[in-house]
């Protein structure tokens, strides 16, 4: 971790989240801070994958004992891996040209469904 805006409680349970979702998942943290409002960038990284994200310190602070900011938390940094898993994972087997028509052949798919239940007329 770099910066000293985070107290070694808030890290500790920025890392409790962030392991509970992987626990391979690397992280790091740096400060993100505007005139405004303190914010933290986390950047996270898996087998060469990486992410960035910021994080309200303020945020963190209430995750420690309010459940439901901690699930809020844990909800953006699992989209985060998630959306790093799948973006490169695609482009890296497929290529992006296919990787773009596969994503395009999905939005119609709903048009194309048949029902095989259906009797033929008789004649």
């Amino acid at each position: 971790m770099q910066g000293s805006a985070v107290s070694k409680e808030d890290e500790a349970t920025l890392r409790e989240i962030i392991r509970s979702i992987d626990k391979e998942l690397d992280y790091s943290l740096s400060d993100g801070s505007d005139a405004e409002t303190p914010n933290l960038t986390l950047r996270l990284a898996r087998h060469g994958w990486e992410g960035t994200m910021r994080l309200g310190l303020n945020d963190l602070r209430t995750a420690k004992t309010d459940l439901a900011g901690r699930h809020k938390i844990r909800q953006k940094i699992k989209r985060l891996r998630e959306h790093m898993w799948d973006n490169n994972f695609i482009k890296d087997v497929l290529g992006t040209k296919a990787a773009s028509m596969l994503k395009e052949s999905g939005q119609g798919e709903d048009s194309f469904k048949r029902t095989f239940m259906r009797r033929s007329p008789r004649r």
